[in-house]
This record gives structure tokens, C-alpha cells and sequence, in this order.
């Protein structure tokens, strides 16, 4: 991983010089030295938020597997995998009352699972405590 960001950042550095070496006659602000090296900086910036981004992802794969057998959810899985849970206001459609949620995990935000195959859409039902019925329906029909 770091010889890629070695690699990417010698290029990026071999194509700055390569530019201001061909636009040496050239005058104006935008081929100052000096814009050329806070070009150099944010591109190096980037490069490292895409290296971090890579290694949290890895991370939370790695929770993910921990738990991946889990028999019950525990404070300290939930705590470890979720950053925070948008609960949206409760909605009575067709006589039923069907709140949303939007659960932001750790290290990789919300996640969308897109429609590639048509899947077999299951009634699933938990009834949760006396007189609250709690269904589950795919992301596409529950925003």
C-alpha cells in the first residue's frame, strides 16, 4: 500500500515539474512556483484521505467478520459497528404505522445494497414487546 502512495506521489511530483519546465516562458500567477507546490500538497492530501479511507474500510470488514456468527447483539458489538442511528418521525400509510431508520456504521457510513437481482422479498415480523409488531421491509419500500 505505501509503495502505491510512493508511486502516485513520484508521479505526481514528475508531472508538476514536467508542466512548469514546458510552461517556463510563460507568465501569470496560475504557473507561480508557489501554486504549483500548494497543488502538490492538496493532491498529496488526497492521496493520503484515499490510503485512510482504504485502512478503515479493512477495519470494519475485520468487525464485521468478528461478529459475523453472533447468536445476540450486545452493547459492545453495537457500540463497535455503529457510529449513530437516524430515526426518522413514524408515518401511518394504509391504516399501518412504518417508521424509517438509517444506520451509519463505523469506518464506512450508510450503506445502500442496490436491486441487481430480483430477490424474493420476505415477511419478516419480530414482535418486540405487548402490542408492537415490528416488520422489515428492503430499503427501496421502507424510504
Amino acid at each position: 500500500m505505501k509503495q502505491s502512495n510512493n508511486k502516485k506521489s513520484r508521479d505526481v511530483t514528475a508531472f508538476l515539474y514536467e508542466r512548469l519546465s514546458r510552461d517556463d516562458n510563460l507568465e501569470g500567477e496560475s504557473y507561480s512556483i508557489g501554486n504549483q507546490k500548494k497543488l502538490l500538497a492538496k493532491l498529496r492530501s488526497e492521496i493520503e484521505k484515499q490510503s485512510s479511507r482504504s485502512m478503515t474500510t479493512d477495519m470494519f470488514i475485520g468487525l464485521v467478520r468478528k461478529y459475523t456468527r453472533a447468536r445476540k447483539l450486545t452493547p459492545r458489538m453495537l457500540n463497535e459497528l455503529v457510529e449513530k442511528i437516524e430515526v426518522f418521525n413514524a408515518e401511518k400509510i394504509d391504516g399501518v404505522w412504518e417508521q424509517r431508520l438509517r444506520i451509519h456504521y463505523n469506518c464506512v457510513g450508510t450503506i445502500e445494497i442496490p436491486t441487481v437481482l430480483p430477490l424474493p422479498i420476505l415477511e419478516v415480523s419480530v414482535n418486540t414487546r405487548k402490542g408492537v409488531v415490528v416488520n422489515y421491509a428492503p430499503c427501496e419500500l421502507a424510504v
